[in-house]
């Protein structure tokens, strides 16, 4: 009967999605680098999540750039019951001019992309000079700035020759604490230096120093490998080849304090900072008794998350506050650390009237105007309504009983359905037969589940948990929000659903699983040894690996499964 029940609503679902209108395309333009240099490669990419009315033209891009190649990619993605395609044409191309170029619109049949603004800086003729065929480079984006601002840091390697392994030892910084943070991965694209083309590999950090003083960034040791050699420059066997080394240069940059001026408390050097609210209504509605939510939520360019202050707590006559945890996230691009702090209060207005919410203020300092500015929310007045009074309940109209039986107290016919009264329609038989269908449902279901259940339980205890075991216990620390059973729950299982590798620690798990769970299980970490306050994605962490177990070749080894060769 539940199989049946099961059929027929996932048909039901099904013909209601067919039946769905079609939305119009999203497309969106990226490149993997913005500004770049004249005579540099780069990706263009434009990426849909729909079905486009035909296959783009891509030939207006001709005018401003030379297209190298072009790829194509499909992909499909299932996410809290919706299933999501996407594809993206992937173009590696080079522009003919310096400036601020304007990418025009690409037709997809009827269908169009925005244009997309490109800035293209004059190729530098200096770069390079005197370091032939192999050289690395240390850059940094300001040679001064203040304590707690963000410093990018681009390490470069230049190869004449086709690498085919390479590696880059990190920048080492003394002479104060600072928190570093990784800008993504390494990109690679060619430049032409003189009359010599280059193949260029770059990687970035944001460093954010803590101390005012000399920050001191010692060379850096780059090496690569020309001709055929193993996946892995680091490899001791089977490498052939020619190996070249290289150091990059040194560099010094001047920590500054905190101007006399600032005036604030905590000190936030950033490129820009805003405050925003959102309510579910415009203008916002309240009403004595019903909560109503308001979002506040805080963008600073060039801080982390982690430096954003948590906002004073408002004393409001006439308002009760119930503020949820806020939500931390950092987004790294080419331009360093972008921090996001959302907070969300419940307001529960207590009297009708007016209310007066006063304003919100930070204070930050301005790293490119060198001055101090405020971000800032005005104060809002707002008119709360009073609560609708309760709707009474109209009389039972009075119906004579038969005669010989005794007439009900008025206790009893309150609580007792009197023959002929209106409003027993057809339409709530028809609720009270679904409902006891889906009670015999549910019940049916505790059956069966019991019955399973005590032949498990019937058969010899193993000492090995099984794929299912191990993922329950996973699904129940997700559920409870318990960082330390996640933690030990996420071993557990990677160690059965990743065999025959070996699994110890979290760092074990590698490229194994997807990026937005790795990332997810690592915020753990974070906030468990880092002291961050970061939030955690419980249900993407559940959900991942319920869609792991689903996958084909992810069910537990059996228990002939020979150990690995190498430990």
């Amino acid at each position: 009967m539940v199989k049946r029940l099961t059929q027929i609503l996932t048909f039901a679902i099904g013909s209601l999605l067919m039946s769905a209108p079609s939305l119009a395309a999203d497309i969106q333009v990226r490149s993997d680098r913005n500004p770049v240099s004249l005579n540099e490669s780069f990706r263009l990419v434009y990426e849909t999540s729909g079905s486009v009315d035909d296959d783009p033209d891509f030939s207006p891009l001709s005018q401003e750039l030379d297209i190298l190649n072009r790829s194509q990619n499909s992909s499909f993605s299932y996410r809290n019951g919706d299933i999501r395609s996407s594809k993206s044409w992937t173009l590696t191309v080079m522009a003919k001019r310096s400036g601020e170029l304007i990418l025009p619109p690409i037709a997809f049949g009827r269908d169009k992309s925005p244009s997309y603004q490109l800035t293209v800086k004059p190729a530098s003729q200096q770069l390079g000079g005197g370091q032939g065929s192999f050289f690395t480079q240390i850059e940094v984006d300001q040679s001064q700035l203040y304590v707690q601002q963000q410093l990018v840091i681009t390490q470069q390697l230049f190869s004449v020759n086709r690498l085919s392994a390479f590696g880059m030892q990190p920048p080492e910084i003394s002479g104060m604490d600072v928190l570093t943070v990784d800008l993504g991965d390494e990109r690679q694209y060619r430049t032409q230096i003189g009359n010599l083309a280059y193949m260029v590999v770059e990687k970035s950090y944001a460093v954010f120093p803590q101390q005012s003083g000399q920050l001191q960034i010692a060379p850096a040791l780059a090496e690569g490998r020309i001709g055929s050699s193993s996946s892995s420059l680091f490899d001791s066997f089977g490498q052939r080849g020619q190996l070249l080394r290289a150091r990059s240069n040194n560099l010094q940059v001047e920590v500054l304090p905190m101007p006399a001026n600032a005036n604030m408390t905590p000190w936030l050097p950033a490129r820009g900072l805003q405050i925003t609210e959102q309510w579910p209504q415009q203008p916002p509605r309240l009403v004595q008794g019903e909560p109503v939510t308001r979002t506040l939520s805080i963008k600073a360019d060039g801080l982390t998350a982690a430096q954003i202050p948590e906002l004073p707590a408002l004393e409001i006559d006439g308002l009760k506050q119930y503020p949820d945890q806020p939500l931390l996230n950092d987004i790294e691009n080419d331009n360093g650390v972008s921090g996001y702090r959302v907070d969300k209060v419940a307001f529960i207005p207590t009297r009708p009237g007016r209310i007066t919410l006063p304003a919100l203020e930070i204070p930050w300092w301005n790293t490119q105007t060198q001055r101090r500015e405020v971000a800032r929310i005005p104060a809002r007045d707002i008119e709360v309504m009073a609560a609708s009074p309760g709707l009474t309940q109209p009389p039972a109209p009075m119906v004579s009983a038969p005669q010989g039986l005794q007439q009900p107290s008025p206790a009893q016919s309150s609580s007792q359905p009197v023959i002929g009264e209106p409003g027993i329609g057809w339409w709530k038989w028809l609720a009270m037969l679904l409902g006891g269908g889906w009670l015999l449902t549910i019940l049916l279901w505790v059956y069966r589940s019991r019955k399973t259940a005590t032949i498990v339980d019937a058969e010899p205890s193993n000492p090995q948990p099984t794929a299912r075991q191990s993922y329950r216990r996973l699904a129940q620390a997700c559920d409870e929000q318990d960082l330390h059973a996640c933690r030990a729950a996420v071993l557990a299982w990677a160690r059965i659903v990743l065999a025959p590798a070996r699994i110890n620690v979290l760092n074990d798990l590698g490229n194994r699983l997807p990026a937005e769970m790795t990332a997810e299980i690592n915020r753990i970490d974070a906030v468990l040894y880092g002291g961050q306050q970061q939030a955690v994605d419980f249900a993407l962490i559940k959900q991942q690996a319920r869609q792991l177990m689903q996958q084909p070749g992810r069910q537990q080894p059996s228990r002939q499964v020979l150990e690995p060769l190498y430990k």
